[in-house]
């Protein structure tokens, strides 16, 4: 079985090339990741959990680097896994003198692949660079619009909703989930902030924002306290410093006053996961316009069993079956919030069923053994392409001909 998913339908690999594809390559393979920041994030989050599972388990095949243009604060843990670098302007917006610094930072470099996300003037320097490779990772529904992905040599997707939705030819575009290490995260004991063994507690890990509608969980909170004084909240999470982000994390605050001390907003945290293992109920708030991908706001707290109530918004159904291992409601639906919340509170069995189905789909889906293992035959296998199209080339230039593509066409000269 193929170690990466394709977009066919009938999701197969028969045409793909097979083998050890790391044969031949030299080493290490030196592979740049382009976004605009590696702090608060899913995708910044997606690349260094992979990176980290690869540096592990493939010491030597990859040398990574972690190239920001927005973000002018990098987490340290990049340190751990590879070389990063602001490139951009401290506060300020990218400009030509930003985008000729990556440029000529890539051609110094001289990357065998480079994966970006979201920006088209990212694109426009992967195709002026000219690596053997040029990735293109898209997450939720918005970044389809984003940037055109013609041209590139593949595209990662995070979910099914989006790869499918994608005009790429089939066999350049794959299928990667986030992955979590399920072993680690079963190990980190819990920090309730002070909250009891009796307390239930509903919260959220999230980057703080207006789209990720974070005041449907408040309001979520307040009603279930009128009746159930026990239900506390926590909010895990803060605002990417780059150019253009509104700190909405007061105004949050503020809002959640009713809560008083029933309440926690711990801010930007590199590590959330103790506070994480002591939900009773993880949440995700996205509205349906910010189009959430397959949300590790979500697979993250099903590692540990631990049931999530979800609006509909994006691809969380590929995460969360309704009614089999949480909750899918309405977009903005207080009332199915709070019902649903209430629901888990009372109903022991279902709570308990919720929690042994989500940890085994964890396993089964979003293992990031099984996901860094999918990025590392999608990196090789894209190389061996390249290397063939360049083989191809060379043939093709001796005998009168020029080729162009990869692997589309040869013009005679």
């Amino acid at each position: 079985m193929s170690c990466f998913t394709h977009s066919c339908s009938n999701n197969t690999s028969q045409n793909r090339p097979r083998g050890n594809h790391s044969e031949g390559l030299k080493r290490p393979i030196k592979v740049a990741f382009l976004l605009q920041d590696f702090t608060v994030g899913g995708i910044s989050e997606w690349v260094y959990t992979s990176c980290l599972e690869l540096h592990k388990t493939e010491p030597g095949l990859f040398d990574f680097h972690f190239i920001c243009t927005h973000g002018w604060e990098i987490r340290p843990k990049f340190l751990r896994v590879g070389t990063p670098v602001f490139l951009g302007r401290q506060g300020k917006a990218p400009n030509w003198v930003v985008w000729r610094r990556v440029k000529n930072y890539l051609q110094r470099l001289a990357p065998d692949i480079i994966q970006f996300s979201n920006l088209e003037q990212y694109r426009d320097i992967c195709f002026q660079v000219r690596p053997p490779v040029i990735i293109e990772r898209k997450a939720g529904m918005r970044t389809i619009r984003q940037c055109d992905s013609h041209g590139v040599d593949g595209v990662i997707c995070q979910n099914r909703k989006v790869m499918d939705a994608i005009d790429v030819d089939p066999h350049r575009k794959f299928l990667v989930y986030h992955g979590v290490d399920i072993d680690y995260m079963r190990s980190v004991p819990p920090n309730r902030l002070g909250f009891s063994r009796d307390d239930f507690i509903v919260g959220q890990i999230s980057r703080i924002g207006r789209g990720q509608n974070q005041r449907l969980l408040i309001d979520a909170v307040v009603a279930l306290r009128k009746q159930y004084p026990h239900v506390k909240m926590v909010l895990v999470g803060g605002v990417t410093k780059q150019p253009g982000s509104i700190d909405i994390l007061p105004e949050l605050r503020e809002y959640a006053r009713p809560l008083g001390d029933n309440a926690v907003f711990t801010g930007d945290i590199e590590d959330p996961f103790p506070y994480l293992a002591g939900f009773a109920v993880a949440t995700c708030t996205g509205t349906r316009d910010l189009g959430e991908g397959a949300p590790r706001k979500l697979i993250e707290p099903m590692a540990l069993g631990i049931p999530c109530v979800t609006t509909d918004g994006g691809a969380t159904n590929e995460v969360v079956d309704d009614g089999v291992d949480g909750f899918v409601i309405e977009d903005n639906n207080v009332g199915q919030m709070v019902a649903r919340l209430e629901q888990l509170m009372l109903d022991k069995p279902l709570y308990h069923a919720f929690s042994i189905r989500a940890q085994r789909k964890v396993e089964r889906m979003f293992n990031i053994e099984v996901q860094a293992q999918k990025l590392k035959q999608i990196f090789l296998t894209l190389l061996a392409d390249a290397r063939q199209d360049s083989q191809r080339s060379s043939r093709a230039a001796r005998s009168g001909f020029w080729f162009v593509g990869r692997g589309r066409q040869t013009i005679a000269v």
